[in-house]
Formats: C-alpha cells, structure tokens, sequence
C-alpha cells in the first residue's frame, strides 16, 4: 500500500497529529548513550529524537517514508524481517517497536519478535506501542460515532487504517507469547484526546494541557486501561 505521504504530514502537523509524538518523546527521554533500533520507524521522527543522545539505527519498508527528510543523519535500511536477520546478534540496548505488529500478519509476529529477543543485549529492553483493543472500542463510539466499527473491533476483526494497511490489535497475553519476554511496565498514550471532537483542538493552549493531563495519568490505573495505545517495556533476561 503506497502511502498519501503530503496527507500523513499535514496529519502529524495538526495539534492532534503533534500530541502523539509529544506523549512518546516524554516517555522516552530518559534513553541516553544507547544503541537503539527503531523498527517501523516512518518518517523518522522517533528516531531523530532519540538520535540526539543515542546511537540510532532506523529500519523502515517503505523507502518514501524512510528517505522523505534528507537532514537526518541517523543510519537508514530499508527493509523488514530480511533486514533484522542481517544485523548482529546483541547489537542493540533498546528496540522500539511503534504502531507496527498490527500490520502484520498474525501468523508471522512470532518471527519478528524472535529477531528482536536476538537483537538485544542481555538485559536489554523492547520499547512496544500497540493499539488497546477497549481505547479503540471507546474512540470508535465517541469520537468516530461508529458503533458498527467498535462493534467488529469488540468481536476481533481487522480494522481499516486511512495511512496504513488493514491491521488486527493484539492483547497482552499475545505479547508476552510472541516475545518470550517479561514485561517490566506499561503506560497509556492517548487516554482522552482521541476522544474530543478535533475543534477543541485547535484552540491555542489545547496541546499544552492535554499534554499535561495525558502524562499525568499515562503511569495510573485505571486510564491506562483504557487509552487508545498502551506502551509496554519487555525486558530480554
């Protein structure tokens, strides 16, 4: 599936495109003096974020994606589970793996994580963003007002994504399964702004304090529950 790659920019360039990196860099700026992976890493934002204090590899299949800004001096491959195969064994402290195993095939996950496991160092972790089956259920009623949708998602069909191909969401039991690894703690992204209809949005201090209440409660159960995403750590032992 080819990519509406001045569409996804326009996207991540709106409040509500903005928050969802703002969220993950304050989740994850605490990684200094690292060699870090970012698998799936699109156009590179993570990974330009992370290059600042760290050593940072980016693996991406679509080249429009991975080669659309030129000013990033992190190294690029192109490629999927052919290029973790070709990298070294205990290679990276992190991997960061974002919105990406809903895209693949159920059948194959299992061969992605066994790469990861391979990947990392002893004691190195696996930074994974997933999609939270009851968020998705919460945002397709609310703020989509697609009940029909949430209804599938509720019975486990595959969802339809405007920037990506068709995913599948995938529990928590299931990830523990595919990695063979211990999850150290998780943390909610996107707990209520996918749920506000985007004209609040644009007020201007709107960013600011979303930001704010969102990482409040990002580490509190129950709203990490329930957000849209949830963002594990798995540890390799």
């Amino acid at each position: 599936m080819m990519i509406d790659l001045p569409s996804y920019k326009d996207t991540l360039s709106k409040p509500w495109g903005k928050i969802q990196y703002e969220l993950t860099f304050a989740q994850l700026a605490h990684l200094e003096n690292k060699d870090i992976l970012d698998f799936g890493a699109g156009v590179g934002l993570v990974s330009q974020f992370l290059a600042q204090k760290n050593r940072l590899t980016a693996i991406e299949p679509k080249a429009d994606m991975l080669f659309a800004d030129d000013s990033q001096t992190f190294t690029k491959i192109q490629g999927s589970l052919e290029a973790l195969e070709a990298l070294s064994d205990q290679s990276f402290d992190i991997i960061c793996c974002h919105n990406v195993m809903e895209y693949i095939e159920p059948s194959q996950r299992a061969a992605y994580f066994d790469q990861f496991r391979r990947l990392l160092k002893n004691n190195g972790k696996l930074s994974i963003i997933k999609h939270n089956q009851v968020g998705k259920i919460f945002q397709g009623v609310v703020f989509a007002n697609q009940p029909e949708q949430a209804l599938d998602s509720l019975q486990g069909k595959d969802f339809e994504s405007q920037s990506f191909a068709n995913g599948s969401t995938y529990s928590r039991e299931d990830l523990v399964e595919y990695s063979q690894m211990s999850i150290e703690d998780y943390h909610g992204l996107r707990t209520f702004y996918s749920l506000q209809p985007n004209a609040f949005k644009m007020e201007a201090d709107w960013l600011e304090k979303m930001v704010q209440i969102e990482l409040a409660v990002s580490n509190l159960a129950p709203y990490k529950d329930v957000s849209f995403l949830q963002h594990f750590w798995l540890v390799k032992k």
